[in-house]
């Protein structure tokens, strides 16, 4: 298992000598100083823990102290690298959990370390927890994650509709309009300026900006307002105008 999780090389360190200090006088040197102190570029392992979680994942329902045995058979503590496999598996486990009114509680580790319910806990990171009462490995049902753009998307596609890859009816102020979309080029030359003028934003907009607002990378050239006979054909209404 430990060979699958770690295996690559460790990253870092190298033979550059950052921030060296070996040219300094003596003066501006430390009097007492640790050994790892100097070595300021350090190496960390090279790990891929989905292993260890999928397999984690497989061992739901079985009794926590068999699942670590058998896990402890196969990493021995006889080197850094199983040491440190070790180190994650238990990372990944509520071990310290208890009920308190009919709800299981757990007590995290970290500089904000307290007691909270297990599904305030739990996380992508750690989604494992041992059961107060029977002792089985569970894991607890996570929350999707949120996504930042949803609220652009939904508000495009209250406002938006696609024809084709260049005809798009917008919705402005609340009326609806016809606009002729162009593609931005997918290189621009040196000097060239990489904004285009949107005429149903009224500016000057460039590739980013069209993606949030468009949902690709696409610019408004013509519009015109839709009629009401093409309004009532595409199941389209106006929003009422309040008069000024």
């Amino acid at each position: 298992m430990h060979k699958v999780i770690c295996e690559e090389p460790r990253h870092g360190g190298g033979r550059e000598k950052f921030a060296r200090r070996a040219n300094l006088p003596d003066e501006l040197l430390p009097k007492f100083e640790g050994l790892r102190r100097s070595h300021r570029e350090r190496k960390w392992f090279g790990e891929h823990l989905s292993p260890l979680r999928r397999w984690l994942r497989s061992q739901v329902g079985r009794a926590w102290n068999q699942v670590y045995s058998e896990a402890c058979a196969v990493i021995k503590p006889d080197s850094n690298v199983r040491n440190h496999i070790k180190f994650h598996l238990l990372q990944f486990v509520q071990r310290q959990t208890f009920l308190r009114d009919g709800c299981i509680w757990c007590f995290t580790t970290g500089w904000g370390g307290n007691a909270l319910p297990v599904n305030e806990a739990a996380s992508h990171w750690s989604p494992f927890y041992v059961h107060p009462r029977t002792g089985l490995l569970c894991e607890e049902a996570l929350r999707p994650r949120p996504r930042w753009r949803d609220h652009e998307a939904e508000q495009r596609a209250k406002t938006q509709r696609w024809l084709s890859e260049t005809a798009l009816q917008r919705k402005l102020n609340g009326i609806w309009f016809q606009c002729a979309m162009e593609n931005f080029p997918p290189h621009f030359a040196r000097g060239d300026e990489p904004t285009r003028f949107d005429l149903a934003e009224r500016r000057l907009i460039g590739p980013g900006q069209a993606q949030k607002i468009y949902g690709k990378g696409v610019f408004c050239i013509a519009k015109r307002q839709i009629s009401r006979r093409e309004l009532r054909k595409c199941g389209l209404v106006n929003s009422p105008q309040q008069s000024g």
